[in-house]
């Protein structure tokens, strides 16, 4: 039997005692937490490409041979020239730049948004799911936590 034929083992979290059900609340909020900054990330990703394809689009005829600021680093800038507004340079990744006409550009970073979109999407849904069961792990918790109390209570009147 390989390892794909092997079926998830399901167990019933109400025969779990609750210093177990405490270490999966734990792991459950972990999982989440790590979701939630990837979401954050995935949205922020989604922002940055909506920016550069606004710039994109700004850069009309009336830009032409405008001074500008280029950055070279995050805090020096030094000045330039618009002389070509048909084309960009766009950063693709890891340090890797690549000229493209402005319209292909644009595509580009639809694409992009549109792939961090349906990454956000997975993820997104991946939290409901966790959610709901940290939700039912919590209600198991507090039934498990009144029995506890009732069962003291019960024995401490004897």
């Amino acid at each position: 039997m390989s390892a794909t034929d092997t079926k998830p083992q399901t167990i019933n979290l109400e025969d779990l005692p609750l210093p177990q059900l405490h270490k999966i609340k734990a792991q459950l909020e972990e999982e989440m937490d790590g979701l939630t900054t990837a979401f954050s990330h995935m949205k922020q990703a989604q922002a940055t490409f909506r920016e550069c394809t606004n710039c994109i689009d700004a850069l009309t005829p009336d830009c032409q041979d405008k001074t500008i600021l280029v950055p070279l680093t995050s805090s020096l800038y030094v000045p330039g020239k618009l002389s070509n507004i048909d084309s960009v340079v766009i950063d693709i990744g890891t340090g890797y730049y690549v000229e493209k006409p402005k319209a292909d550009a644009v595509t580009y970073y639809n694409s992009k948004m549109d792939y961090v979109q349906a990454n956000a999407k997975t993820i997104q849904d991946t939290v409901e799911q966790k959610q709901a069961s940290y939700r039912g792990l919590l209600e198991i918790m507090q039934y498990k936590i009144t029995q506890q109390q009732q069962a003291e209570k019960a024995s401490a009147s004897k």
